[in-house]
């Protein structure tokens, strides 16, 4: 009997996989204001969502759209739907145009074999998806331990210790932006239902992508304390800029192609990931489901993104960033509701 369904475990790898890359390579420049004190907002952020994630997996979540009747439920995941695609495209542009910098290639092409692979990936089903994230995980968690390895004892201190108080202001909204670039894990909360309840493993879940803040921090930690904040905030991609400066003379001197090769899996993921849960929207939303929808999903996605110029933009002013975290705590909310009606159902049948 073919498998369906995936563990919860399985889900918070995926989960992983995707965000990490993503927050590595779009927070330094985001959080460039808030200076020797950015590497603060992903703890702070990482705090605010464990405070909220406990008690939220003690009820349990359910599916988002369940709270509503067939016309609410249709219209929601419409718009869900739109605002995954236009998610969808502005990653699948970012992606190509950091692979066009070091391939000198069109960037175009790029993101249109990105989003094929992503959707190949995701054509085969979420539990062959998840199996093949756990794999790439290792792979993308190796090259982050040896970037660790090589960097954490070249830093100036100075760059990350010395706040001043108008930086220790900044903390709380560089923590929002912070949110806001994570935000788009919520949309896993549709794929609810191919997900196995497991109510022992949930809190170890929710400590598990607390965990993503934590390594966050660490990676802003090697990036200030290697450029300072000053210089962070003005190179481009100053991620894959500091591990290019790593390694010993005659060996690992290419680490950055190394890693942004590796980070390409991350991206993959993350495209895979939001295609497949566009693929539950659309579902509910015409109430068929098909065998190509996922392929029928990443052509307009791709179509989107192809005015790049246009994507730059939108990825380097707010409203992607507010949008995917409205977007987020909306899902959030309609679970939780979700979970509180079918934990009530259950009571009361219980006492039937």
């Amino acid at each position: 009997m073919t498998q369906r369904t995936i563990t919860l475990s399985q889900l918070t790898g995926v989960l992983f996989l995707s965000l990490f890359p993503l927050g590595t390579e779009w927070l330094v420049e985001l959080l460039s204001p808030v200076g020797s004190a950015a590497w603060l907002c992903p703890l702070l952020a990482g705090a605010v969502v464990l405070l909220a994630a406990v008690p939220l997996s003690r009820r349990g979540l359910g599916d988002p759209l369940d709270a509503f009747g067939p016309r609410g439920t249709r219209l929601w995941a419409g718009l869900f739907l739109i605002w995954g695609l236009i998610l969808t495209a502005a990653q699948a542009a970012r992606v190509g145009s950091r692979l066009a910098e070091s391939l000198r290639a069109s960037p175009l092409l790029l993101t249109a074999a990105v989003l094929l692979l992503a959707g190949w990936m995701a054509a085969g089903g979420l539990p062959a998806f998840a199996r093949a994230c756990k794999i790439f995980a290792l792979a993308v968690g190796s090259g982050f331990f040896l970037i660790l390895l090589f960097g954490l004892f070249r830093l100036e201190w100075d760059g990350i210790l010395l706040w001043e108080p108008w930086e220790l202001a900044r903390v709380p909204g560089g923590a929002f932006a912070t949110a806001g670039v994570l935000a788009v894990g919520c949309f896993a909360l549709f794929l609810r239902k191919e997900v196995e309840p497991e109510p022992g493993r949930r809190r170890w879940a929710v400590f598990r992508l607390a965990g993503l803040f934590l390594l966050l921090a660490v990676a802003l930690v090697l990036i200030l304390g290697r450029f300072g904040p000053a210089l962070a905030g003005r190179i481009d991609r100053p991620f894959f800029q500091m591990v290019s400066g790593l390694g010993f003379e005659g060996a690992f001197q290419r680490l950055e192609e190394l890693v942004s090769a590796l980070w390409v899996l991350g991206d993959m993921a993350l495209l895979g990931f939001l295609l497949l849960c566009m693929e539950k929207l659309a579902h509910r939303m015409t109430g068929k489901a098909g065998d190509h929808t996922v392929w029928w999903l990443a052509l307009p996605a791709l179509l989107l993104s192809l005015p790049a110029v246009f994507w730059s933009r939108v990825l380097e002013g707010p409203a992607l960033l507010w949008g995917t975290l409205a977007a987020g705590v909306l899902t959030t909310l309609f679970s939780a509701l979700t979970g509180r009606e079918e934990k009530t159902l259950k009571k009361s049948e219980k006492r039937g």
